[in-house]
C-alpha cells in the first residue's frame, strides 16, 4: 500500500467530504468506505480495498481521525480565515509482496511522520500547505504539498463540491527511498533493474475533485476522484517508467455517521 490510507489530500482538500461540526464539545464519526488506488506509487496494477472512516474530536481542536491519513491532530491557532494543525499521522510504507515489479527490493517500513498544516480561506477558495516530516521507517524524508480547493454548496445546501488541484516536493531522501534502487536491491530484483539515484524536486502534480451530500443531519455520503502525474526523478525511476505508469488515479466512495 503506497498511501496512509486517507479521505483527502494533504490541507484543505477534502472539506467538501467532511462533515460540519457540532457546537458540542464531544463529536464522534464512524462509516466506511472502499478505496479504488495503484497497489504502489507509480503502478499500473490497482486494487480496491476497505477503508474507515472514524473521527473522535474536542471542540475542533484535538482530534483522532483518518480523514487525511490516520493519526492525531491539534489546532493550536484557527481564525475566521486562517487555520494552523500540527500532529502525527502513520505512513503505511511499502511491501515488496505487493506488486512483482517490487520483488527483490525489500520493503519499505512505516512509521509515524510529524505533520504540520496550514490552511488561509478567502471566499470559496482555500489555500493550503502542509510539511510531513518522517520521524520513523524507512523513507526517512520531508515532503511538502501546496493546494488551492474551490468549493461550492449543492442541493440546497445539503451537498459540497469542491475542486483542487496540488503540486508535491519531497527532498532527496523521500525521492531516493520511494524510487530509488540501490546496487544490492538492483542485484536482488526479480526484473533485474539497473542501479537508480532519484534526487530531490517535484514528485507530483494532480487534481482531486470531491462530493459530499448530507443524508440526514447524521448521516453523510461522500466520494472522491483523483488523478496524479509522477513527475522528475519520480517519473523516470523504472519502477514507474518501465513497470508502471506515471498517471496515477484513485477513487472513493463512503458513508459515515456522526454522533
Amino acid at each position: 500500500m503506497f498511501l496512509a490510507v486517507s479521505f483527502c489530500v494533504a490541507v484543505a482538500g477534502g472539506t467538501a467530504v467532511a462533515q460540519e461540526r457540532p457546537t458540542a464539545d464531544w463529536s464522534f464519526t464512524l462509516g466506511a468506505g472502499a478505496l479504488y488506488m495503484p497497489d504502489y506509487e507509480g503502478s499500473n496494477d490497482y486494487e480496491v480495498l476497505p477503508v474507515p472512516v472514524v473521527e473522535l474530536s474536542w471542540r475542533d481542536r484535538i482530534w483522532l481521525t483518518t480523514r487525511g491519513g490516520m493519526g492525531i491532530f491539534g489546532t493550536p491557532l484557527k481564525t475566521d480565515r486562517l487555520r494552523l494543525d500540527f500532529g502525527v499521522r502513520y505512513d503505511f510504507g511499502r511491501e515488496e509482496g505487493d506488486n512483482d515489479a517490487l520483488k527483490g527490493l525489500g520493503d519499505l517500513e512505516g512509521g509515524a511522520v510529524a505533520v504540520v498544516r496550514l490552511g488561509y480561506e478567502a471566499g470559496p477558495v482555500t489555500l493550503g500547505l502542509e510539511v510531513a516530516r518522517d520521524l520513523s521507517g524507512d523513507r526517512e524524508g520531508l515532503q511538502a504539498t501546496a493546494e488551492a480547493e474551490y468549493e461550492i454548496g449543492l442541493f440546497a445546501g445539503r451537498g459540497r463540491f469542491s475542486v483542487t488541484p496540488h503540486v508535491t516536493w519531497v527532498d532527496d531522501k523521500y525521492m531516493d527511498n520511494s524510487f530509488g534502487i540501490t546496487a544490492a536491491q538492483a542485484a536482488r530484483s526479480a526484473r533485474r533493474y539497473a542501479r537508480y539515484d532519484a534526487a530531490a524536486g517535484f514528485k507530483d502534480v494532480g487534481i482531486t475533485a470531491g462530493l459530499g451530500y448530507r443524508v440526514t443531519d447524521s448521516i453523510m455520503a461522500m466520494g472522491r476522484l483523483d488523478y496524479t502525474r509522477l513527475l522528475g526523478d519520480a517519473a523516470d525511476s523504472p519502477l514507474v517508467k518501465r513497470e508502471g505508469s506515471a498517471g496515477q488515479v484513485s477513487a472513493l466512495v463512503g458513508l459515515s455517521y456522526r454522533w
